[in-house]
């Protein structure tokens, strides 16, 4: 009497499209974990580039706040002389209360940096990126109304003549910062009046310190 034994397994087909289907499924799975540490990755880098233009570009604000006049703009520079703090105990006036305050664009290496120097120290980085589009700064003057009562309009100031007459009248800056590092884009664009310019200029008789 024979015993015939049967032999289970799988065939050569079953093998390779087991194997096929376990490449796809890793393969999407390697996909799906990529792209989100990519996004992740993207993200943060967008939000730290973000946080990092907020906070330097709200130290230009507050320098053109305290601003008595602009001496020196371009679209990539700007020198103002502005009103300092001194200590607790210690009254500033006249020159004494100015100090002067320059923030300048510049490439160098590949790479964009906004500088500031103060009272002609040293100038020193603030912020930095792959690529920063050169035009910073859009002044604006003050023009008189053309009858009594008018309103006071703004008009933008002409950097390439230069008019010192107007340039002395500059009290309102609007500031646009577009910056690229690792891929990403970002646009960080402000306004701010500087006030004891406009001030002078809707009062002109108001003794400033």
């Amino acid at each position: 009497m024979s015993i015939r034994r049967t032999y289970k397994g799988f065939t050569l087909v079953e093998v390779l499209m087991g194997m096929a289907l376990t490449v796809l499924v890793g393969g999407v799975l390697y996909l799906l974990q990529t792209t989100g540490m990519s996004t992740a990755s993207r993200g943060t880098v967008r939000l730290t580039l973000q946080s990092e233009m907020r906070r330097k570009v709200e130290r230009l604000v507050n320098d053109l706040r305290c601003a008595n006049e602009v001496l020196e703009v371009s679209p990539t520079h700007i020198r103002i002389s502005r009103f300092r703090l001194g200590e607790e105990d210690e009254e500033l006036i006249g020159d004494a209360a100015l100090t002067t305050v320059e923030y300048t664009l510049e490439q160098k290496k590949g790479r964009w940096s906004l500088f500031r120097s103060e009272h002609g120290e040293e100038a020193l980085e603030i912020f930095s990126a792959e690529q920063i589009e050169p035009e910073l700064f859009f002044p604006f003057f003050e023009q008189p109304p053309g009858e009594e009562g008018g309103p006071i309009t703004f008009e933008p100031f002409d950097m390439k003549s230069n008019d010192s007459g107007q340039r002395k009248r500059i009290s309102f800056m609007r500031i646009r910062l577009k910056a690229k590092q690792n891929r990403e884009h970002l646009t960080l664009t402000t306004s701010v009046t500087l006030r004891t310019a406009h001030s002078r200029l809707v009062q002109s008789n108001w003794k400033f310190r």
